[in-house]
């Protein structure tokens, strides 16, 4: 049998919804016309859009870890197989394009290095658009088998798939909503009159019954937690000119940036380390390094934090700065800015997620002591830190690793899980190092 003849057609069809931050750069950095030094790709008619590259590129990348045998089928491979897939641009017709902004912190000094400012454009969460997808089956496909791996492709795009740049740090998750998945089957005369006159086909493929769960050796930890005080993520972009700074919201919500929350674990793992005499080098093996020639992927994860503007109040705060040599105040200094307090002190409001992938046993203590820091309240979130702002207090915490679950209630109380194995997870870091931490 000719391997090329035309068997059949699967169509995928839903709506691609943006859970969090899209950023795919034009590659063009600042113009004469944007001075932002990351844009977000846009057509030729200025709109916004997802690369068919990109998601097919992430989709065969995820293939590959779950039904290897299926790639070369489905997506090509650069010998004899030609790709079978047929995607369209998703073009997001009701997309926000947001602007973030980022400093490169000294780790000794905790201030600014010189240069290290830096802006870029982002598709704010909620944009969607169409997705459209053709899956050409011929001869050399099995039906049966096929239909198998569009069914955990589809779980997966169901479930959310993330793409992009920054999805290390929350950025790119895409969940596809009213998806549905039509299999034309060329042996039928019907089905072949329904493709030619888009119509419906008479077999649908359903979402695989699958929970696609992380790996047994990712440390992952979900807790929440309560502000102690007021808190400010610095926007600097406000309509009331009488503010130096407001702060931060995606839509309604008020946001700590994925961005954020990962310079300040790593700047306090930088601190543990440093206390325990543990080299730095260990810690670009896990949160990454972009500085060197060599490019080190982080496996250290976190997702942005959304916050019910209802559960906050705002208050204008307004300040001058001081001659730090006289005691008074600096001239033409005086500045506004409006923190958020929390209302009610009982109900958790920041919901915190964060893991490490392939994550080793001293890994897993670090990130202990992180959780333990942030639930002490001995780490700070978002500005204005020196006077008392962003300090949080844990209520629950769950941890999830090598097929374990441990649960942590308020004032560190065990609910679930052995604390025993996580202590010996927190020494494993302490063993690493020889030393030891207070």
């Amino acid at each position: 049998m000719n391997e090329s003849k035309l068997i059949g057609k699967i169509l995928i069809e839903g709506r691609a919804v943006l859970k969090s931050p899209l950023l795919i750069g034009d590659g063009a950095g600042e113009t004469a016309d944007n001075f932002r030094d990351i844009h977000v790709l846009r057509n030729h008619e200025g709109k916004a859009f997802i690369p068919a590259t990109s998601l097919c590129g992430v989709l065969r990348d995820w293939l590959g870890s779950v039904a290897h045998e299926s790639v070369a089928k489905i997506f090509g491979d650069d010998k004899k197989m030609q790709s079978s897939i047929q995607l369209c641009d998703i073009e997001l017709k009701d997309s926000k394009i947001i602007t973030r902004d980022g400093v490169k912190i000294d780790s000794l000094t905790g201030v600014g290095i010189d240069g290290g400012k830096y802006d870029y454009e982002a598709i704010e969460r909620g944009a969607s658009g169409d997705l459209h997808l053709v899956i050409t089956l011929r001869a050399c496909h099995s039906i049966a088998d096929t239909r198998k791996t569009v069914a955990l492709m589809l779980k997966r795009l169901q479930d959310g798939i993330r793409l992009g740049a920054l999805t290390t740090k929350g950025f790119g998750l895409i969940v596809v909503e009213n998806l549905n998945a039509s299999l034309y089957d060329f042996s039928n005369g019907n089905d072949v009159k329904a493709w030619l006159l888009t119509q419906a086909a008479s077999n649908t493929i359903s979402p695989a019954d699958k929970k696609f769960s992380a790996s047994k050796d990712d440390f992952i930890v979900e807790a929440e937690f309560i502000f102690n005080s007021s808190f400010i993520v610095r926007d600097y972009d406000v309509s009331d000119k009488s503010l130096s700074a407001a702060t931060l919201k995606s839509h309604e919500d008020f946001l700590i940036p994925g961005t954020s929350l990962k310079g300040i674990f790593r700047h306090r793992a930088e601190y543990i380390f440093g206390k325990l005499g543990i080299d730095k080098k260990f810690l670009e093996e896990l949160m990454g390094n972009s500085t060197s020639d060599k490019k080190i992927k982080s496996r250290f994860l976190v997702a942005e934090a959304y916050m019910a503007q209802e559960n906050f109040a705002e208050f204008k705060h307004t300040r001058t700065k001081i001659d730090r040599f006289t005691g008074g105040t600096l001239k033409g200094m005086l500045f506004t800015t409006k923190p958020a307090y929390q209302k009610i002190f009982s109900t958790p409001t920041l919901k915190l997620r964060f893991e490490i992938r392939n994550a080793k046993d001293y890994e897993a203590g670090l990130a202990i002591f992180l959780l333990r820091d942030l639930w002490l309240g001995r780490v700070a979130i978002g500005g204005e830190k020196s006077i008392g702002r962003g300090t949080v207090k844990g209520l629950s915490a769950e941890i999830n690793f090598k097929g374990k679950t441990y649960k942590l209630g308020a004032n560190g109380m065990d609910l679930s899980g052995n604390r025993a194995e996580l202590e010996n997870y927190a020494a494993a870091l302490k063993n690493f190092s020889g030393g030891d931490v207070k």
